[in-house]
């Protein structure tokens, strides 16, 4: 019989916590093989406001991505950059999107301005 992990940081097969990390997990962070996080997920399958994985859904997703800005080599989106992209306003192999285009490169030097990211030169 499999336990399962209750805690602000909780750990194991089945997790559930402010920060949950194991096999199948929930929480505000999620981290697992199936994490249904709330703010964050990360794993095989994972959910979230931003999400990162095999197969990611969420607000901003990568990997093969579903959300609203979708990025990963499969991805489906308002907004979806990569190798194969679905929607409204894509960067793909087969299409570019002005409108796509001029919003990744926004997000990018957002991205850049709030972390100190800086191009090499």
């Amino acid at each position: 019989m499999r336990g399962h992990a209750r805690g602000i940081i909780a750990s194991g097969g089945f997790a559930t916590g402010v920060l949950a990390l194991g096999g199948i997990v929930q929480g505000v962070i999620a981290i697992g093989g199936l994490a249904l996080g709330l703010l964050f997920g990360m794993g095989g399958l994972s959910t979230g406001r931003l999400a990162s994985g095999g197969l990611a859904i969420g607000g901003i997703a990568g990997g093969g991505a579903i959300g609203g800005v979708a990025i990963g080599g499969g991805a489906c989106g308002y907004y979806a950059v990569g190798g194969e992209a679905a929607g409204t306003h894509v960067i793909g192999s087969m299409r570019q999107d002005p409108e796509a285009v001029r919003f990744f490169n926004e997000w990018l030097l957002f991205l850049q301005a709030s972390f100190g990211w800086h191009r090499g030169g």
